[in-house]
C-alpha cells in the first residue's frame, strides 16, 4: 500500500436535493495532488439490509417485485432501509432485518446470523448494507406491505438459484448475489463442521 492515497479535502458542501428516499449532497473537493473536483455528487441513502430466510427444509425464501429503475419484475431478497424506528434497539441493522422479514413475508426467525457488511457503491453512495441469514422460521401472520409495494414469495433451492445466477438465467441486484453466495458458504461450513 502507498502513502500517496489520501482522502479528498472538501471545501464546500450543500444539499442539492432531498426527499424521504434520498439526499443528494454536492461537494466541492480537492484531491491530494491539488486537482479540483466540483461538484462531486454523493447519494446519502440510509443503511440497507438484506435477509436470506432459510426454511426448516433448507429452501430459501426469495421475493419477486417490480423494480422501477429497471422497469422489470426482479427476483431478490427480503430487503429494505434502516429506519429511525429501528434505532430503538442496540443493533439497528438487526432490528431492520427483523422488521423487514416480518413485513414482507409474515415470517419471524428465532436466529439471525450476520453474514457480511458491504458498500453498495463507495464511489458515490454513503451507506452500507448488512446481509443476514434468518433461521428457525415460523409463520407469524400476513405480510404488511408499504403503500405501492407488492411482493410475491418464492421458495427455492439455494444451489439452483446460485446456478441460475452463474448461468445468467437470473439477474439480481449485486448485493443480493453477494449475500446468497456468502450464505451458501456459511451453510456449507456449518454442515461440514456438523459432520466432524
Amino acid at each position: 500500500m502507498t502513502d500517496e492515497l489520501k482522502p479528498w479535502r472538501v471545501t464546500a458542501s450543500r444539499i442539492t436535493y432531498e426527499d424521504r428516499w434520498i439526499r443528494v449532497r454536492s461537494d466541492d473537493c480537492v484531491t491530494a495532488d491539488g486537482t479540483v473536483i466540483a461538484p462531486f455528487h454523493v447519494l446519502d441513502y440510509p443503511d440497507w439490509i438484506n435477509v436470506i430466510p432459510v426454511m426448516p427444509d433448507g429452501r430459501v425464501l426469495l421475493t419477486r417485485e417490480y423494480r422501477h429503475g429497471r422497469g422489470e419484475i426482479v427476483l431478490g431478497l427480503v430487503a429494505g432501509g434502516v429506519e429511525r424506528s429501528d434505532s430503538n434497539t442496540g443493533d439497528t441493522a438487526l432490528a431492520a432485518a427483523q422488521r423487514e422479514l416480518r413485513e414482507e413475508t409474515g415470517y419471524e426467525a428465532s436466529t439471525f446470523v450476520k453474514l457480511l457488511t458491504s458498500y453498495p457503491n463507495a464511489a458515490s453512495h454513503s451507506n452500507a448494507v448488512t446481509s443476514w441469514l434468518a433461521l428457525g422460521l415460523s409463520k407469524a401472520g400476513e405480510p404488511s406491505f408499504d403503500p405501492g409495494e407488492k411482493v410475491e414469495l418464492l421458495f427455492t433451492d439455494l444451489a439452483a438459484i446460485l446456478a441460475d445466477l452463474q448461468s445468467g438465467a437470473v439477474i439480481m441486484q449485486s448485493m443480493h448475489v453477494a449475500a446468497l453466495f456468502t450464505a451458501e458458504s456459511w451453510l456449507r461450513t456449518q454442515a461440514s463442521e456438523g459432520l466432524k
